[in-house]
């Protein structure tokens, strides 16, 4: 059922901690002229793809699902957050939909609960197989067993390492049971999909693309025949997606893989239909690309201007975004003052001391 045209930009009380700083507007987008289907419901965004919304209890009230045709079914990508909400949409989708065209697999892009945590819930009420990247997968056994989330003294030993004086607020981020709250249980994982796999589903072929940066195993899925690409929260249309350093990740460079990701999409067609996991479809990917890659270059210059004396993470905070931080915003803001830092740091332009207050700080290298 199609609605009504609305206003592109499409801002959600969500936009938070992400969206500070970038001068770069969505109006240089093509948006598709339709607006957001209610939860649970669904509109027909392209041939074979369907788009539903699944509302989050968190600022970022939704995610973007979509439905793609397999011929005698349907493959949902993403899953909400175990909420009731969550759960109350799917059944309404269900009813529309699996009716005629059942749930044969659920399609994870990433660890993030807003993504992976309904996908439990959905294998178990239609007893479908899940597919995601072994690294999310592997993630994903590590946080709901809470083995690589720290114990208190870690936290906040962690915290002060980076210049945070009160530690109580952010402490709680570093509980091991805070993912398993969000999430509903580990699914049996039928498919571990890597890069550049292609899914056969019906007539159409969709290729995967490991996209690294916000989160490890990241994988959007490419349809070249119809210029459409799932893009999970690696290109969101009028938000730029977290980049967070965190000190047990894999990847010591989280903002280089998020760019060289970027830059990587930036190959597909022009006129290719982004659809993202927040905000309107969209076309404009190369421009969309170039803004946040600008949008980054900003964040980093921002910093080596500040580092001209030792600077701390958290006392960066101030120098790129516009408001003060607090909570889940502030956790946010540090991984991702981290991450430019350490891009910087790899990129020999900052120098990384421990000084003897215990606390670690960057200064800008001269020359």
């Amino acid at each position: 059922m199609q609605s009504p045209p609305i206003s592109p930009a499409d801002k959600t009380p969500g936009d938070g901690v992400t969206a500070e700083g970038e001068s770069y507007p969505s109006r240089r987008l093509q948006f598709v002229g339709v607006a957001p289907p209610q939860p649970g419901t669904c509109v027909e965004i392209a041939e074979g793809v369907l788009w539903s919304r699944i509302p989050l209890p968190i600022d970022l009230n939704h995610i973007n699902v979509w439905l793609l045709d397999c011929g005698d079914g349907c493959v949902v990508v993403d899953t909400g957050m175990a909420a009731e909400i969550g759960k109350s949409a799917w059944q309404r989708i269900a009813s529309q939909v699996f009716v005629d065209k059942p749930l044969r697999a659920v399609f994870v892009t990433h660890i993030h609960p807003d993504h992976i945590g309904l996908a439990g819930w959905l294998q178990q009420q239609y007893s479908v197989p899940v597919w995601m990247s072994a690294r999310t997968l592997d993630m994903a056994k590590q946080l709901l067993s809470g083995a690589n989330l720290s114990n208190a003294d870690e936290a906040e030993a962690f915290l002060r390492a980076n210049g945070v004086e009160d530690v109580s607020a952010l402490k709680p981020m570093f509980s091991p049971t805070r993912f398993a709250r969000m999430a509903s249980g580990l699914p049996e994982v039928e498919r571990l999909v890597a890069d550049c796999d292609v899914l056969e589903l019906g007539s159409s072929s969709w290729t995967a693309l490991e996209t690294n940066g916000h989160a490890e195993g990241h994988l959007c899925l490419s349809n070249t025949a119809q210029r459409l690409l799932v893009s999970g929260d690696q290109v969101l249309p009028t938000i730029s997606s977290n980049i967070s350093y965190r000190w047990r990740s894999a990847d010591p460079n989280p903002l280089h893989s998020f760019l060289s990701s970027l830059q990587r999409l930036r190959t597909l067609a022009q006129d290719t239909l982004v659809l993202p996991s927040h905000g309107i479809p969209f076309r404009g990917l190369a421009q969309r690309v170039d803004d946040l890659t600008r949008h980054h270059e900003e964040q980093l210059e921002k910093i080596v201007t500040a580092c001209s004396e030792p600077r701390a993470a958290f006392d960066l905070l101030r120098f790129m975004f516009r408001r003060e931080l607090s909570g889940m915003h502030l956790f946010l803001g540090l991984g991702e003052a981290l991450a430019h830092l350490e891009y910087l740091f790899n990129a020999g332009r900052l120098e990384r001391r421990q000084h003897a207050d215990g606390v670690t700080r960057y200064e800008r290298l001269s020359g």
